[in-house]
């Protein structure tokens, strides 16, 4: 007799609002925004920055490496 497994159940993923309305203290263990240091804030949104600048940096080297195999 095959054996039946149950499918995987899993969870739906969830956007953290780092600004919210009110408040929060924490957010599935993480603290909120508002209750981080100034200088933590600053660093994280210097590092976030850096990381999207690379990435879009790279995105673009690669389109014009694809856009000189059509010429």
């Amino acid at each position: 007799m095959p054996r039946q497994t149950k499918p995987a159940r899993r969870c739906a993923p969830q956007q953290v609002d780092l600004f919210p309305a009110e408040p929060q203290t924490t957010t599935g263990g993480m603290p909120a925004w508002s209750g981080l240091p100034t200088e933590i804030q600053a660093a994280l949104t210097n590092l976030m920055t850096r990381l999207i600048l690379e990435h879009a940096d790279k995105n673009r080297i690669g389109s014009i490496a694809e856009a000189g195999h059509d010429l």
